[in-house]
This record gives structure tokens, C-alpha cells and sequence, in this order.
């Protein structure tokens, strides 16, 4: 989670790019989202309530029939990682653009064009990202935030990061197995316990030393 701020605090708050670069940090952790799945959503599978923010998954690696899935992200109590408040802002730079509906999370040009708009750079711009340039997200604001190492950083470190962060929370396993949509007994989700266990019942914790 320290990280997820630092990559966050590192990007521009106002520029499209920015808007458009936290979504995808925020969403990809909070949803412990696949690529796959974070290029696919479309603002329509966005559904704010009191709660917080539902997005519908209409399929994913587990879910090969595409009966689809509603995963709920409450409110956040830091502004700058809250998905209510980082979707809302990022939607909000789209209906400025004129785009209401289509593909979420889109490419922006140095002219902070959005993709598939009649201000975009090209006739043949496209509408939505790609699972490589969601990767280049990630490094670049790993990078911006002076963390080791940038390059190592992948769209699959904010899904298992989210993962661990709940566990170190004291999530579940079944919760965070059918949030981040593994397989019932997933061993990837019980090594996210056993790392976030090693600390939260260290038995060298409170020992006095």
C-alpha cells in the first residue's frame, strides 16, 4: 500500500495523462484486476452506490462461460487512493472530452487527446488501451516515485498487491480468492497469506525484544 501512494503521489493530479494513469493504478489494485480485465472495462460496467463503486466483469480467466461477476470497491479513506473518488475524476476528464460511453481506460497524446475521439491525434487512433501499455503505466509511475527497480513493476504486481494488502489486513482467503476471481484453494492466494502471516503472527511479536 505504501508503494500504491507513493506511485500516486508521484503522478500529475490535473493533466489527463495523470487522471487517466491513477485510474488505472487504482482500479488494478483495488479490483486485483488482470490486464485483460482492466483493458475491457467499459464505463458502463461502473455502477456508483452509497457504498462505493460496483464493476461488472463480464468475464475473466475463471469465467470462461462469461456469465460475468460484480466486484464492490467501498469507499477509500485517502482521497488520492479512494476508487470512488479516482474513477469519478478520470470519468469526469472523459465527459469533458464528450466521451460517455465505450472503453474506460483509453490512450491519451501529448496533446491530452483521448483515444477514439474526433480530438484525437489520427484517424485511427485507438479507443482502448493495450495490456503492454498498461505495464508501461505502472513502470513510469514506479519510476516517477523513485521506487527500486521500476522496471520490475507489472499490472500483475498491483493485483497481487492488492491481494496482499488485504491479507495483511486480515482479509479471508475465500474473501480475497472470490474478490480478485482465482480458483476456490487457489495456492497463488495462500501464498499471499503466508506472506502477509510471516508478520501479522510472527511469534518473535511482543516477545520483548
Amino acid at each position: 500500500m505504501d508503494r500504491l501512494r507513493a506511485m500516486i503521489s508521484a503522478l500529475p493530479s490535473t493533466s489527463t495523462t495523470g487522471l487517466r494513469d491513477r485510474a488505472v493504478l487504482v482500479l488494478g489494485f483495488a479490483l486485483m484486476g488482470r490486464r485483460s480485465e482492466l483493458v475491457a472495462c467499459d464505463i458502463g460496467d461502473l455502477t456508483f452506490t452509497v457504498d462505493g463503486l460496483e464493476v461488472y466483469i463480464p468475464t475473466s480467466k475463471t469465467d470462461q462461460d462469461a456469465h460475468g461477476e460484480t466486484v464492490a470497491l467501498p469507499h477509500g479513506s485517502h482521497p488520492e487512493t479512494c476508487p470512488v473518488r479516482v474513477l469519478k475524476a478520470w470519468l469526469a476528464a472523459l465527459a469533458e472530452r464528450g466521451v460517455t460511453s465505450g472503453a474506460l481506460l483509453r490512450p491519451v497524446d501529448r496533446h491530452g487527446g483521448i483515444g477514439g475521439t474526433a480530438k484525437s491525434a489520427g484517424r485511427g487512433s485507438r479507443q482502448r488501451l493495450s495490456g503492454q501499455t498498461i505495464n508501461l503505466i505502472v513502470k513510469n509511475a514506479a519510476a516517477l516515485a523513485g521506487l527500486d527497480r521500476p522496471e520490475t513493476y507489472t499490472a500483475h504486481g498491483l493485483r497481487a498487491g492488492g491481494a496482499t494488502s488485504a491479507a495483511k489486513a486480515g482479509a479471508p482467503m475465500s474473501a480475497i480468492t472470490t474478490h480478485g476471481r482465482w480458483a476456490d484453494g487457489s495456492p497463488v492466494v495462500a501464498g499471499y497469506i503466508r506472506q502477509a502471516d510471516k508478520w501479522n503472527d510472527n511469534p518473535m511479536r511482543g516477545v520483548g525484544l
